[in-house]
């Protein structure tokens, strides 16, 4: 006959239902897209330190590869935080030809300022689906 040990059962039915509430437990995942390759930041917060925002593109057409474009940005909305403190302000930019661009600045305002609707912007790809955006602050200091 085999001896079971109580303290031994109670210790392994513990773990073995820590182990399943932990595997089915959701995860917890950021609301943050990820930073694209070359937004020269590390994070969100830092997104438009030096007047040099990182966009996110929802809709319009991006000058070609190499090339920026002077912009005027037509508002600045939707800029409630998430849970983590992280801003997503909707930004309609009208371009040179007349045409709109819509981008999500993903910042914390309370670091740096949104973009500013009347205030014009340099435009330029920085990859598929996102720009950067330079105010007339960047151009002085970079």
């Amino acid at each position: 006959m085999t001896k079971l040990n109580s303290k031994r059962i109670s210790s392994n039915l513990l773990a073995t239902g820590l182990a399943t509430f932990l595997l089915g437990a959701p995860i917890a995942m950021s609301a943050q897209p990820d930073i694209p390759a070359g937004a020269g930041i590390s994070s969100w917060i830092e997104n438009g330190s030096g007047g040099k925002y990182t966009l996110q593109i929802l809709e319009g057409t991006l000058p070609e590869a190499g090339k920026s474009v002077t912009a005027k940005v037509l508002s600045d909305s939707n800029c409630a935080p998430d849970d983590e403190g992280i801003n997503h302000c909707e930004n309609v930019i009208k371009m040179p030809d007349g045409s709109k661009l819509v981008g999500i600045d993903n910042h914390r305002m309370s670091v740096n300022r949104c973009l500013r609707a009347g205030e014009k912007v340099t435009i330029s790809m920085l990859t598929d689906g996102w720009a950067t955006v330079l105010t007339k602050d960047a151009k002085k200091t970079n």
